[in-house]
């Protein structure tokens, strides 16, 4: 079900990286606002995977410190900015909400070119999507196993369609860099990283039961889903993500200590 929330709080500061407080009516306005401003704009989200990331990687974390929007992806960031004393309405995951968004898209004329995901998945998903949503306007597709050489053919291909959005789904850290190097050349006015949503929509990637899902244990079904690959982001990553919140809990003390004093 989609989330609500009457919080008019903008933005919360949650590590460092400014994460809208958006629940998923929010979150649509704010994407079609950027379509009618017709100049790039990068969307891009926010979970636990993300934050452990971003701790190693100073390049991914300041990709997402200098994004136009930034969301919270899982139940993780909703817990841990209740933990920080901070407030986000509901975790905003793509493959739940995406659904009802193409079939707004379709309605109000705003065009997506899907980029990403194996060869053959991202024209699954828009397949799928076109049988549903017969109106959506979907500009084109191309997978995300193209070498630097084809980038530039890519990116000519996007601008021949002229989409209103490009979603680009290559993974964490990889899409938010690709969209950092190429937004400026990109003629469409929102460039969005999303993950694995094409598998999940194509049907590639199973999910799990959806109590689970809205339960906040998504993780654990992709755990199950894919072990070899993921057992690390998962069982090690999520105790990081508790390590660095109690970090920034303890920095935070301190900080105000320090405050304090100089009072």
């Amino acid at each position: 079900m989609p989330c609500t929330s009457n919080s008019l709080k903008e933005r919360i500061d949650f590590t460092g990286i400014d994460v809208e407080v958006v629940d998923e009516e929010r979150l649509f306005n704010r994407i079609a606002d950027f379509v009618h401003q017709r100049k790039p704009h990068k969307v891009m989200y926010l979970n636990a995977h993300c934050m452990v990331v971003s701790q190693k990687d100073g390049v991914y974390r300041e990709i997402l410190k200098n994004a136009d929007l930034v969301y919270a992806d899982g139940i993780s960031l909703v817990w841990g900015a209740r933990f920080l004393g901070q407030y986000l309405p509901c975790r905003l995951t793509a493959a739940d909400f995406m659904p009802r968004f193409f079939t707004r898209f379709a309605r109000e004329g705003i065009s997506v070119y899907m980029l990403g995901a194996k060869p053959g998945v991202a024209e699954t998903m828009a397949r799928r999507l076109k049988e549903r949503n017969p109106e959506l306007k979907i500009a084109g597709t191309h997978h995300g196993y193209f070498g630097k050489m084809a980038g530039a053919d890519v990116i000519e291909d996007i601008n021949r369609t002229k989409p209103d959005i490009v979603m680009v789904g290559m993974g964490v850290p990889y899409q938010e860099k690709w969209i950092e190097d190429n937004y400026d050349s990109i003629d469409a006015s929102v460039i969005w990283g999303v993950g694995a949503l094409f598998d999940f929509l194509s049907g590639s990637c199973p999910r799990g039961p959806q109590w689970l899902l809205d339960s906040g244990f998504e993780w654990l079904c992709r755990l199950l889903a894919e072990p070899k690959r993921l057992w690390r982001r998962y069982l090690i990553g999520n105790l990081l993500f508790v390590r660095y919140l109690l970090q920034w809990k303890m920095k935070a003390h301190r900080k105000d200590a320090e405050s304090a004093k100089a009072k």
